[in-house]
């Protein structure tokens, strides 16, 4: 389990998500986080405060597909 912690609209908000549903996103220069509802926040990287996850967990696969 991950906790990103951002800029939003309305203040600083806080997400808990599994570790692997956060992504590199190619609409933004940031992250691409999938909710729980199957929904996706776009976070710009100079909108994100922190992520914290196990260190097994922020292990990330380069290798192309």
């Amino acid at each position: 389990m991950a906790r990103v912690a951002y800029e939003a609209p309305d203040g600083t908000a806080e997400e808990a998500v599994d570790a692997e549903n956060i992504t590199d996103s190619g609409k933004v220069q940031g992250l691409r986080i999938k909710l729980e509802d199957q929904s996706y926040v776009h976070l710009p990287y100079t909108r994100v405060y922190w992520v914290r996850m196990s260190e097994s967990e922020g292990k990330a696969d380069y290798a192309s597909a």
